[in-house]
């Protein structure tokens, strides 16, 4: 075993645990920006360094072995406790990864308390760094299943279009990309109003559509923390709006991140 242990990557066993967490050999190598032969090599390394069928390598689906199952609560302490080992004495800040509109809320709550390595990145690109330990902590809309972290709900709201003007008459409208809440809206706009929806422009980030919106008579879609922290008003002639919870992501951890991680939560859950 001290032999085969020589050619054993720390990042071959990082993807092993994230193969493991979501049942996928494919999705993981993705994570990890690795080709699907170069996964399924540095898998066998793994399974080669500590000479044990660890995996069955079928193609649709990663499945343990019984061995496998025994090993991986094993490695993740062992990875949990070389990264504590090698961190410094001096605190080190959070790696927080959130979208931009998400950022101009939650900031402002956290910084009075931690330190903050703030990473702008869409939702899925922010899942995958917590699952690569390339951030502590997530802040998201449930908008997808989140397989393989930790998940706690910190907040509820819902996507409405609004404006600077409270009585803001009939007009097109400025959305986003065609995400699950965007496509919904449109479902139910046709719904209403028997006819689709109109849209002046498509811009992709919902910080700039808040900006649009306080500084003009535009109307935009939005979801209400966004538009609260605009001072814009919900318009009375769109469907019932659409519900979302935002959610903090994060791996299982050691006790003192973990106490730490409450705290950071409760101020979240307060800030939306």
């Amino acid at each position: 075993m001290k032999n085969s242990l020589k050619n054993l990557r720390i990042a071959d066993l990082e993807l092993f645990i994230t193969a493991a967490r979501l049942k996928n050999l494919g999705k993981a190598a993705e994570i990890h920006h690795l080709s699907q032969s170069a996964a399924s090599t540095a898998i066998k390394r793994v399974e080669t360094a500590f000479e044990k069928p660890l995996c069955t390598h079928e193609r649709r689906q990663f499945s343990l072995t019984p061995e496998g199952k025994l090993f991986l609560p094993r490695a993740e302490l062992w990875l949990s406790s070389l990264q504590e080992t090698a961190l410094p004495s001096e605190p080190e800040p959070l790696r927080l990864a959130t979208t931009h509109a998400i950022a101009r809320v939650a900031i402002s709550a956290l910084l009075p308390i931690q330190l903050i390595d703030l990473t702008l990145i869409r939702p899925d690109l922010a899942y995958g760094a917590v699952l690569k330990d390339e951030a502590d902590l997530a802040l998201v809309l449930d908008n997808a299943p989140w397989k393989g972290v930790e998940v706690a709900e910190i907040g509820k709201g819902k996507y409405q279009l609004y404006s600077s003007q409270k009585d803001v008459p009939y007009g097109p409208v400025l959305l986003p990309e065609d995400q699950m809440e965007v496509l919904s809206l449109q479902e139910q706009w046709k719904e209403v109003h028997s006819s689709p929806i109109p849209i002046k422009a498509r811009i992709p980030s919902w910080s700039l559509i808040a900006d649009i919106c306080s500084t003009s008579k535009e109307i935009g879609f939005l979801p209400d923390f966004l538009a609260q922290k605009a001072s814009l008003y919900p318009v009375s002639w769109q469907p019932a709006p659409s519900p979302y919870r935002m959610l903090a992501l994060y791996r299982k951890t050691s006790d003192p991140f973990h106490k730490k991680l409450q705290v950071l939560i409760r101020k979240l859950r307060s800030a939306f």
